[in-house]
C-alpha cells in the first residue's frame, strides 16, 4: 500500500508546488487580480442581454425520443388536417388551443338540478361574451372559437339544450350516453363524478365545459382574456376552475419568476451568517470583511456564469433560477476551506509565504472538489431531458466560475485583509490601533480596548470565532471516547436501514400541478380536473402507406390489432374509433375498383355521419397515403402506468403485420417516465466514475477512495430515501437534484479524507482531530451556511423551489453527518496509518511502531537523515531498548554516543518542546521520497536515541 503513498506524496509535490507558485503571484498582485476579475466577469454577465428562454413543459420531457419523431412523421402524414373548421378532439396530433371551466357548487351538492344548471348556464354566456381588441376591431369567442359544421364546438353545451332541460325535470337523462339533435354525447365526460340508476343521470358534483380555440394570435389574446375575465369573476352558488392551453407553461414561468425576489434575501442571510461565522480574534485579526468577500466573489461568478452561457446560446430553462442557491452554498464552503488554510499557517512567515502554503494545501482540497462538481453537472448536461441539460450546463459552468474567483479574487481579498493586520489595523476603520497591553499601560477604558485594541494573531485558536472553533472540538472530545463511537454506529446502522427502505420504495411520476404554486388557478384546475373526471387518452394507430385497404387480409388484421390491444387491462374494450368499418357499413361502400373504392370514402367523408372520419385518411394521387384508427385508455392514475401501458402498447402494434405505430400527444411526457429509471442511472454512474477518477489524481490512496466511495454511497441511499418520506418522486425535476448531490457529498468526503491524509500524527484519533481541525469547522459552517441559504424556500409556492429546498436541506444535513460523525469513527478505526510527507527539518524523528515508519528528521543530536525507514515494530522496539543480539554489539558505540548527546540534552529539550507548540500552526516543508528497507538492510549504527527521547 505504500507504493501508493510515494504516488500521493509525488501528486501533492506536483500541485502543491503549482498552487503554490499560484498563490504568491496573487499575493504579489492583488489589486490587479481583483480589478481584472472584476471587469472580466462583469463584461461576462452583459451576455444576460442575450437571454433565450424556454417556459414549455416539453423541457421536462427527453428530447429526441421515440414519441418525438413519431410525431414529426404524423405531421408529414397528416399534412393538412384541418382542426379549425372541421375540429375533433380525437383528429389533434399535439394538444389543441382551449379554455375550459368546471363548475361546482359551493356546498359540494348535487349539481344536476335547474336551478345548478341556470347557475352554469350564465356562466357559460358570460365566457362567450369574453371579447379582445385588436388592429382596430374587437373579436368574441365565436370570432376565434374551431369549428365544425360552421358552428363553434363547445363541448357539454348540449346541456342548454330544450331537449336536455325537459329531459332533466322529468329524470329522464340516460346515462352514459345521451343523444338529442342526432349526436351523441359521453355524460362522463361533462357531468364529473357522476351517479346513475336504471341507466339515468341521478347526481354529479361537476360540470365541465370546454370552448375549442382556433391556432391564431387573435385566439392567444382570447385565451389571455378569458384568464383574466374568470379571476375576476365570481358567483355566489358556484365555485370555478378554469385554464386555457397555455396555462401550465405561462404560470411555470411566472411562478419561477416570483420566486427569484428571494435572491436578494439569500445572499444577505449568506453575508451576515459568514461575517458572525469568521467574527472572532480581536478588532485586528477581525475577518469579517472575508466573509462579504466570499460572498460577493460567488455572486460575480453567478452572473458572469449566467452571461457567459446566454451568450453561447444555451436557452434558459425555468428550473435554472434555483441555481444560484446552489452555487452560493459551494462558493461558501470553499471561503471556509481556503479561511482554514490560512489559519494553520505559521504567523512568522511572511505573507506572500503564508497564501502560498494556503494555496499548497487548501488550494488542491478545493480543486478536487470543484472538479468533482464541474464534472458531475458535465455529465448531467448529456441528459435527453432539456430542464436537466440546460441546468447542468449552467450550473457546471457557474461552479467553474465560482472556482476560478475564488483562486484569484479571494485569494486577492485574503492577501489585503492580511497586509491589514500585519500593519496592525483596525478591521473596519482600517486605522492602525495599539495593542491590548499598550492599551491598558495608557489607561484607556475596558469598551475602548475591547472595540479598539488588538494585534495579528499567533495560533490558530486565536483567529477563529467561537462558530469555528467550539463545535468541532466538542466533536473531537466526542470522537476520542470509544463508547461514543459505538453508539455512532450503531445510530448510523439503524439509519442507513430505514434509508433503504425508504430509497426501495421511491418511485417515479410527476404530478403537472406539482409544478406551479398551490393557489396559482391552474393547480386548483387540476385538482379538480382529476378528482372529477377520467383521465383517458385517446390513442390514434397511424397506418403508413403501401396498404390495400380492400383487401380481406388488411381488415382482418386492423380487426386482430384491435382485439389485441383491447386486450390490454389499460385499453377501453368498448371504444375503436374506425373510418373503414364505418365506411364498409355505410351506403357508400364501393370494392369493385381502387379507384371506386376512394371516390365511395371520399363521398361518404362529405356526409354528417362520415365528416367525423375526414381527418383520419389522405390522399396522394387518388390512392390513400397514410390512414389512422383511434382507441381509448382506461383512467391510470400512475405515470409509471402510463408510461407502461405506452410500452405495451407500441409492442402489440409491432407485431402486427400493418406498418403501424401508436401515438398520442401525451405520448411526448409518457416517455420522461420510462427515460427517467434508465436517465438517472446513467447519469449518476457517470457522474460516479467521473467523480472517481478525479479524487484517484489528486488522492491516489485506495483506503481513502474506498471510504469515500462508501461514504458517498450512504449519503445517496439516504437521500433517495428520505425523498419518499418526504413526498418526492422520481422525475426531470428531481433528477437535476440528485445529480446535484453527488457533487455535494464527494465535496463532504474527500475534505475530510484529504485532511486525514495530510495529518502529521501515526496515531489515529489524532489524526481524526487534525483533520476536523482543518476540514469540519469549514464543512460544518459551509452546510449551516447553505441550510440557512436554502431555507428562504421554504414557503415558496413553486414545487421546483420547494423540492429543491427538500433535497438541499437533505443532502446538507446527511453530508454533514456522515461526513464528521460517520467518516471520522471509521477513519479511527480503520483508517491507514500514512505518516504524512509534511515535516520539517527541525522537527525531532518520528517512528510509528505498528506500521514500522521512520520518518526523514533532525533527531535530538542535530544528524538529519535523509531518507524514510519503515522497520518492523519488534524492530523499532530493538532500537530503544538494546536487547537483540545486534544492539548488544553496538552497545559500546551507542553508550559513547550518549554521552556526547547528554551534554547538550538540556538545550534540545527546550527546543523541541517549541516545536511541538509551533507544529500545529505550521506548513511544514516537503520530504524527500520514502525509501523502503528489508528488515536486514536496516542499518542501526547511525542512529543516536536517548532512553527517554521521544519517538513519535
Amino acid at each position: 500500500m505504500n507504493i501508493f503513498y510515494r504516488l500521493h506524496i509525488k501528486v501533492e509535490e506536483f500541485f502543491g508546488g503549482l498552487f503554490e507558485r499560484h498563490g504568491r503571484f496573487v499575493a504579489r498582485h492583488p489589486w490587479a487580480v481583483i480589478i481584472g476579475v472584476a471587469i472580466i466577469d462583469i463584461g461576462l454577465g452583459l451576455g444576460l442581454l442575450k437571454i433565450q428562454t424556454d417556459n414549455s413543459i416539453e423541457q421536462y420531457a427527453p428530447k429526441d425520443s421515440t414519441a418525438s419523431k413519431h410525431r414529426e412523421e404524423v405531421y408529414s402524414m397528416f399534412p393538412n388536417v384541418d382542426t379549425t373548421n372541421n375540429f375533433y378532439q380525437h383528429s389533434l396530433i399535439s394538444y389543441s388551443q382551449y379554455a375550459i371551466v368546471i363548475a361546482q357548487r359551493k356546498d359540494g351538492g348535487n349539481i344536476v338540478d335547474s336551478s345548478s344548471l341556470s347557475d352554469v348556464e350564465a356562466l357559460y354566456n358570460y365566457t362567450v361574451s369574453i371579447s379582445i381588441n385588436s388592429s382596430g376591431s374587437t373579436y368574441k369567442y365565436n370570432d376565434v372559437c374551431a369549428r365544425r359544421f360552421s358552428s363553434c364546438v363547445i363541448d357539454g353545451n348540449y346541456i342548454f339544450s330544450n331537449d336536455f332541460k325537459d329531459d332533466l325535470s322529468t329524470g329522464n337523462i340516460s346515462y352514459p350516453s345521451y343523444t338529442t339533435s342526432g349526436q351523441t354525447f359521453n355524460i362522463r365526460d361533462t357531468f364529473g363524478k357522476s351517479v346513475a340508476s336504471g341507466g339515468f343521470l341521478e347526481s354529479a358534483v361537476a360540470i365541465r365545459l370546454t370552448f375549442s380555440v382556433a391556432g391564431n394570435s387573435v385566439s392567444d389574446d382570447w385565451q389571455d382574456a378569458f384568464i383574466k375575465k374568470m379571476k375576476s369573476s365570481s358567483s355566489n352558488t358556484l365555485n370555478i376552475d378554469f385554464a386555457h392551453g397555455s396555462s401550465l407553461d405561462e404560470e411555470l414561468n411566472a411562478n419561477i419568476s416570483g420566486d427569484i425576489t428571494l435572491f436578494i434575501v439569500t445572499f444577505s442571510l449568506m453575508i451576515t451568517f459568514s461575517g458572525l461565522v469568521l467574527f472572532g480574534g480581536n478588532s485586528v485579526s477581525n475577518r469579517w470583511f472575508l466573509g462579504t468577500a466570499g460572498v460577493v466573489s460567488t455572486a460575480l461568478a453567478i452572473v458572469a456564469a449566467l452571461g457567459f452561457v446566454c451568450l453561447c446560446g444555451v436557452l434558459f430553462a425555468s428550473i435554472v433560477g434555483t441555481m444560484p442557491f446552489l452555487v452560493i452554498g459551494i462558493g461558501v464552503d470553499d471561503m471556509f476551506i481556503l479561511l482554514s488554510g490560512l489559519a494553520q499557517t505559521s504567523h512568522i512567515d511572511d505573507i506572500e509565504t503564508r497564501i502560498g502554503k494556503t494555496m499548497r494545501t487548501s488550494g488542491i482540497a478545493v480543486t478536487i472538489t470543484s472538479l468533482t462538481d464541474v464534472i458531475a453537472f458535465c455529465a448531467g448536461a448529456s441528459s435527453l431531458f432539456p430542464a436537466v441539460k440546460h441546468f447542468s450546463l449552467y450550473t457546471g459552468t457557474a461552479i467553474l466560475f465560482c472556482y476560478l474567483n475564488y483562486m484569484t479574487f479571494f485569494v486577492s481579498c485574503m492577501t489585503l485583509n492580511e497586509r491589514r493586520v500585519s500593519q496592525n489595523r483596525h478591521f473596519f476603520t482600517c486605522r492602525r490601533v495599539k495593542t491590548k497591553d499598550k492599551m491598558i499601560k495608557d489607561g484607556k477604558s475596558k469598551a475602548l480596548i475591547l472595540c479598539c485594541s488588538g494585534s495579528p494573531s499567533k495560533h490558530r485558536d486565536e483567529v477563529e470565532g467561537p462558530l469555528e472553533k467550539y463545535p468541532k472540538k466538542l466533536l473531537k472530545k466526542i470522537l476520542r471516547f470509544t463508547p461514543a463511537k459505538i453508539i455512532i454506529l450503531l445510530l448510523f446502522a439503524g439509519f442507513v436501514g430505514v434509508s433503504i427502505y425508504g430509497a426501495y420504495h421511491f418511485k417515479e411520476g410527476l404530478d403537472l400541478k406539482d409544478l406551479v404554486s398551490s393557489d396559482s388557478y391552474f393547480y386548483s384546475f387540476q385538482e379538480s380536473l382529476t378528482a372529477f373526471y377520467d383521465q383517458g387518452i385517446t390513442i390514434g394507430l397511424y397506418v403508413k402507406s403501401d396498404v390495400d385497404y380492400r383487401s380481406s387480409d388488411t381488415l382482418d388484421a386492423i380487426n386482430s390489432l384491435r382485439d389485441n390491444l383491447q386486450k390490454d387491462p389499460d385499453i377501453s374494450d368498448t371504444f375503436f374509433l374506425s373510418w373503414l368499418h364505418a365506411y364498409i357499413n355505410s351506403t357508400f361502400f364501393d370494392n369493385s375498383s381502387n379507384s371506386n373504392f376512394v371516390a365511395g370514402l371520399q363521398a361518404f367523408s362529405a356526409t354528417i355521419e362520415g365528416n367525423m372520419y375526414l381527418n383520419d385518411v389522405t390522399f396522394d394521387n387518388g390512392n390513400i397515403s397514410a390512414s389512422r384508427f383511434h382507441i381509448l385508455t382506461e383512467s391510470i392514475a400512475s405515470s409509471g402506468g402510463q408510461g407502461d401501458m405506452m410500452l405495451r402498447v407500441r409492442d402489440i402494434a409491432s407485431n402486427s403485420p400493418l406498418p403501424v405505430f401508436p401515438y398520442a400527444g401525451t405520448f411526448i411526457y409518457m416517455e420522461g417516465f420510462v427515460a427517467i429509471y434508465s436517465q438517472t442511472l446513467q447519469t449518476i454512474g457517470i457522474c460516479v466514475a467521473a467523480v472517481f477518477v478525479v479524487t484517484s489524481v489528486f488522492l491516489p490512496l485506495p483506503v481513502m477512495i474506498l471510504f469515500i466511495t462508501i461514504t458517498v454511497i450512504l449519503i445517496m441511499v439516504s437521500i433517495l430515501g428520505f425523498m419518499h418520506f418526504w413526498g418526492l418522486t422520481l422525475s426531470s425535476v428531481t433528477m437535476i437534484h440528485i445529480i446535484m448531490c453527488i457533487g455535494f457529498c464527494v465535496d463532504f468526503a474527500t475534505h475530510i479524507c484529504h485532511a486525514f491524509a495530510q495529518a502529521e500524527s501515526t496515531n489515529r484519533d489524532d489524526r481524526v482531530g487534525m483533520a476536523l481541525d482543518t476540514a469540519g469547522g469549514p464543512i460544518l459552517n459551509g452546510a449551516l451556511s447553505t441550510i440557512i441559504g436554502v431555507i428562504m424556500l421554504a414557503p415558496s409556492k413553486s414545487f421546483i423551489f420547494f423540492s429543491f429546498f427538500k433535497v438541499m436541506f437533505m443532502v446538507m444535513l446527511f453530508g454533514l453527518i456522515y461526513s464528521i460523525f460517520l467518516l471520522p469513527v471509521l477513519l479511527s478505526f480503520f483508517g491507514p496509518k500514512y505518516v504524512s510527507k509534511h515535516s520539517d527539518k527541525k522537527d525531532e524523528r518520528s517512528v510509528d511502531t505498528e506500521n514500522g515508519m521512520i520518518r526523514n528528521s533532525k533527531c535530538s543530536n542535530g544528524t538529519e537523515h535523509s531518507t524514510d525507514t519503515f522497520i518492523t515494530k519488534k524492530e523499532s522496539t530493538t532500537s530503544q531498548g538494546g536487547n537483540t543480539e545486534k544492539d548488544s554489539r553496538n552497545k559500546k558505540k551507542k553508550k559513547k554516543k550518549r554521552k556526547k548527546k547528554r551534554k547538550h540534552h538540556e538545550e534540545d529539550q527546550a527546543e523541541e518542546e517549541e516545536r511541538i507548540n509551533e507544529r500545529s500552526r505550521r506548513t511544514p516543508k516537503d520530504l524527500p521520497p520514502l525509501k523502503f528497507y528489508s528488515k536486514n538492510e536496516v542499518s542501526h549504527s547511525n542512529r543516536s536515541f536517548t532512553n527517554d527521547e521521544p519517538v513519535i
